[in-house]
């Protein structure tokens, strides 16, 4: 479950691995579900040399600890669902493009919006033969000297869009529209027929065909951020997981949300531009 603001994205997962039915198969398992393309600047991060988030550092004994890691610039977050062996796959076969890449340009590090383009490109040349995994990307790219959160959803052969709140994976039907409704501001228009004022609430997600295009600029259809600070956005991650977790036995034991922002101070249009990441974990429901 991603979501992403106009300077910071937040990237959430629980732990539970099952058959698709009601075995557990692990309580601590995020090596394929949640990844990333990029290199850490120091070797004693929580990132595995695979590129998951190592949970075991963030300590399980409060309801939340978090960890701060400085990362190199270009920092591209990926959750993925569905075949656990086939997330496996599409994240070896990622971090290979990427590796290839920097081998060749040297520090350059590709953009979230260029990783999402071959991110679909990958799934999509799968096509015949698709990947079981459906993803979701979130990162901090550089606009204008600052840093702009861009989240795309993918289906499993790469088509994507980029929006504010993405979710995939076992109890979207129903963590979706909670993210929704949480991270929706209504409007109203008032309507006057017989001195009776009717109150028509609308999806604000939902962006006029008329706004659009600019120019020759084609923009998404919904809105691409959400309108709230990253202590409420983390609170109703958590409260959208622990209600999803009551009513889905495919989810639950532990949530880690992952938030990335810049680091105060630091321009990012430098060379030496950091992206801060901070890591906490929420428990769950576990039986």
């Amino acid at each position: 479950q991603h979501l992403g603001s106009r300077d910071y994205v937040v990237v959430a997962s629980d732990t539970r691995l099952t058959n698709g039915g009601y075995e557990i198969l692990s309580r601590q398992h995020l090596g394929s579900r949640l990844w990333t393309a990029a290199r850490s600047k120091n070797d004693d991060c929580f990132i595995h040399a695979d590129g998951s988030v190592d949970i075991t550092r963030i300590n399980n004994d409060v309801e939340s600890s978090a960890v701060q890691q400085n990362m190199m610039g270009g920092m591209t977050l990926i959750g993925s669902a569905g075949c656990a062996a086939d997330c496996e796959e599409l994240k070896r076969r990622i971090r290979m493009e990427m590796n290839s890449h920097l081998h060749w340009q040297g520090d350059a590090t590709l953009s979230p919006t260029s990783v999402a383009t071959l991110l679909g490109q990958t799934l999509y040349s799968r096509r015949s033969f698709p990947y079981y995994s459906f993803c979701v990307l979130a990162g901090l790219e550089s606009h204008d000297d600052d840093a702009v959160g861009v989240v795309h959803v993918y289906d499993a052969v790469g088509s994507h869009e980029r929006v504010a709140v993405a979710s995939a994976g076992s109890g979207k039907e129903m963590l979706q529209p909670i993210l929704d409704r949480l991270f929706s501001s209504s409007s109203s228009t008032d309507f006057e027929n017989d001195n009776v004022r009717r109150l028509l609430l609308r999806d604000h997600g939902a962006i006029d065909a008329s706004a659009q295009r600019v120019g020759l600029k084609l923009n998404p259809p919904v809105q691409t951020h959400v309108e709230c600070d990253v202590e409420t956005a983390i609170s109703h991650l958590v409260k959208a997981y622990q209600a999803v977790s009551e009513r889905e036995a495919s989810v639950g034991d532990d949530v880690v949300v992952c938030v990335l922002k810049l680091r105060k101070n630091t321009p990012i249009s430098t060379d030496d531009n950091i992206v801060c990441m901070e890591v906490s974990r929420f428990p769950l429901r576990k039986d």
